[in-house]
């Protein structure tokens, strides 16, 4: 047996006004985690949180979250383990699809699209860390390495 629903256009307007509110506060909440502050938009580092990619694909059954971070993994010189992914929120102008020029997921694009984003952003931000260690140091950074998410001297 089936009934149908009774909802008023007023009741529908107010709710999706509602919700319409509430996503958008939800997007401000997650920008503020993710947005134009992260390296290249992709890589958070920070002592609570340690280090987070914020990913710019979906994770549809393709295993892209661990590819995508296997990649910033390699050039940041951190092990896969110790990086967490976290969802984009929409913001085309950061996390846009490089061959589509959209932010979307699809046609096995994502690791054509950001192999050279993603390792230009693990490239920057290992070379910020350890120009920041080589600063605090008192060294030059070409006598300082990397290795497993450490810098030495």
């Amino acid at each position: 047996m089936t009934e149908h629903l009774s909802i008023s256009r007023r009741k529908l307007i107010v709710g999706g006004l509602m919700v319409a509110f509430c996503s958008a506060r939800a997007r401000a909440a997650t920008s503020e985690a993710t947005g134009p502050s992260a390296i290249g938009g992709f890589v958070r580092i920070s002592l609570e949180e340690g280090i987070s990619l914020v990913m710019p694909s979906v994770e549809m059954g393709q295993g892209i979250y661990t590819a995508e971070a296997a990649l910033l993994a390699e050039e940041l010189d951190v092990r896969l383990d110790q990086i967490v992914a976290i969802a984009a929120p929409p913001d085309a102008s950061l996390y846009a699809q490089p061959l589509f020029k959209a932010q979307m997921t699809g046609g096995s694009t994502s690791i054509r699209g950001f192999w050279t984003p993603l390792r230009q952003a693990g490239a920057a931000a290992r070379s910020m860390l350890v120009a920041a260690a080589a600063q605090a140091w008192g060294v030059h950074p070409d006598e300082c390495a990397t290795k497993d998410g450490a810098i030495l001297h």
